[in-house]
């Protein structure tokens, strides 16, 4: 196996991984490896592979770190992403029941400790609220203003 076949499947390998993950960083690395293949075919040795595959990357790098966000989003145009964990909880509506010592709201079968948004502002049993955040596994709930009263 020659020299060039090694940085060939080192940068084949980068380049496949870039398509699954999209995020730029193989992307350099695939390219840069590439350039190494070219400097092997022309006859160089490790060192001068190395050199070349090190500067490659670098320079990819450093030319295109300006328009990497807007690379990035070019890349991942048209993907869906969907927030989940807590953060699927937020905006989530419910009623505030009584639960023992401390105020808790159910959604969609599961019953979560609530507490308020704005400090000092009272919940109480029945009141309609929406999930605005959390801490750890308690949400954080502003009550929902009646539009019609």
């Amino acid at each position: 196996m020659g020299l060039w076949s090694f940085w060939l499947i080192l940068g084949v390998g980068f380049l496949v991984a870039e398509l699954l993950t999209m995020s730029t960083t193989c992307l350099y690395v695939g390219t840069g490896a590439l350039a190494a293949v070219v400097c092997a075919l022309l006859g160089g040795g490790w060192i001068p592979t190395i050199i070349t595959f090190v500067v490659a990357t670098g320079l990819l790098y450093v030319s295109t770190y300006r328009w990497r966000n807007r690379l990035v989003k070019a890349l991942h145009k048209g993907a869906e992403h969907t927030a989940t964990g807590m953060d699927a909880l937020i905006g989530r509506t419910g009623t505030v029941v009584q639960a023992s010592d401390c105020l808790r709201m159910r959604i969609d079968g599961d019953i979560w400790q609530v507490r308020p948004a704005k400090h000092g502002a009272p919940l109480a049993p029945g009141e309609e609220v929406r999930v605005v955040g959390y801490d750890s596994i308690i949400l954080t709930v502003e009550i929902i203003e009646n539009q019609y009263q």
